[in-house]
């Protein structure tokens, strides 16, 4: 009966390292989407502060347009919901989402249930989400293109 016991236990802890990993040394990226379909993403500097180590990390990119500038657009449509998704126990404290105009102008994009609506005019659009949690902070760049 005990040795059933200490195997259940383990697998528990496995279970939850595999799934929370306590041991990650940056912050989580999110699963941006539209239509099923993964819109590629960028991470820019953080400081992440995980069970075993705590690190600070500067990227070299100066603007959310320099993030995405290696990226090919991903076709959505007009109004079409976009999806940005933390992996499971990685939900953010904080989360913002800039919708960038040119290298000195961004407008905040209100999210509701991690979702947003893309513009309803075409052309190309860089998004740039910065998220919070008590273990440090991230920042992410996203591009599409609105048919």
């Amino acid at each position: 009966m005990k040795k059933s016991s200490v195997f259940i236990v383990i697998g528990f802890l496995i279970i939850a390292i595999i799934i929370f990993k306590p041991f990650r040394s940056e912050p989580p990226t999110p699963k941006i989407s539209a239509a099923e379909t993964e819109i590629s993403t960028t991470q820019g500097s953080y400081c992440w502060d995980g069970f075993l180590f705590a690190q600070c990390v500067d990227t070299i990119h100066t603007t959310p347009f320099d993030m995405t500038e290696a990226h090919t657009p991903t076709k959505v449509s007009k109004n079409e919901e976009i999806e940005i998704e933390f992996p499971i126990g990685y939900q953010p404290k904080t989360l913002r989402l800039e919708q960038w105009v040119d290298e000195n102008t961004s407008n905040i994009i209100e999210i509701n249930d991690e979702k947003i609506k893309a513009p309803n005019e075409s052309g190309r659009y860089v998004y740039h989400v910065r998220a919070d949690w008590n273990q440090g902070d991230g920042n992410y760049a996203f591009l599409i293109e609105v048919e």
